[in-house]
């Protein structure tokens, strides 16, 4: 799947001018497709040829699973593996997307809703129409490390925490909680104090 370069979504680190057409992920708004990723974010080959002997090679995985389709939407705060090093997606503090090597293989995301289903199981709704059951005692609001599509940790959303902000103005952003009240987060960032609503803040630590 293509799309016109000017229609892409503006967080993606690519420029405006360049070939007329480039690759789309095959389902999710969100998400960036791994040719982009490979290609023109880490710079890891130069041309579609390159990415696919890559990929053929089982050198990348997703979140632990290795990926060997070009078109694999790629989401922020995925953990991408590239032969021996290891990334995560995630804002630039200009918004835009990019590539930041980690040592952690776990990925972390925030819990958007919940839903109680047949049994009494309880569904977890996640950022970027991710799911997962769990017996957890969680809130919306709070982050969960997922290891092996089981929650291995909870992250609340209280005073104190590390929080990157994936939404709004200051989207790309990192600080530490002072306060919360109403719903708005008081965060401490780079010796600035910011006001931004509770649901565009995710737990990091």
């Amino acid at each position: 799947m293509h799309a016109k370069r000017q229609t892409i979504n503006k967080s993606w680190p690519i420029p405006r001018k360049g070939t007329k057409y480039i690759a789309v992920p095959r389902d999710k708004k969100n998400g960036v497709p791994l040719i982009v990723v490979l290609r023109d974010i880490l710079k890891a080959a130069k041309t579609r040829k390159e990415v696919k002997s890559i990929l053929n090679q089982g050198l990348v995985s997703i979140n632990e699973k290795i990926r060997k389709e070009e078109n694999f939407p790629v989401l922020p705060f995925d953990i991408i593996r590239v032969g021996d090093k290891t990334y995560e997606l995630v804002f630039s503090d200009k918004g835009k997307l990019q590539l930041r090597e980690t040592k952690r293989k776990e990925m972390i995301l925030k819990i958007v809703g919940k839903k109680i289903l047949r049994l009494k199981k309880i569904q977890l709704n996640l950022l970027y129409g991710k799911n997962i059951i769990s017996e957890e005692k969680v809130n919306v609001g709070d982050s969960v490390v997922i290891k092996d599509n089981k929650i291995v940790k909870v992250l609340h959303l209280e005073k104190g925490r590390e929080v990157t902000i994936f939404a709004g103005k200051y989207k790309g952003r990192e600080g530490k909680i002072e306060n919360i009240k109403e719903k708005i987060t008081t965060l401490s960032c780079k010796n600035e104090k910011i006001n931004v609503p509770a649901e565009s803040v995710m737990v990091i630590k």
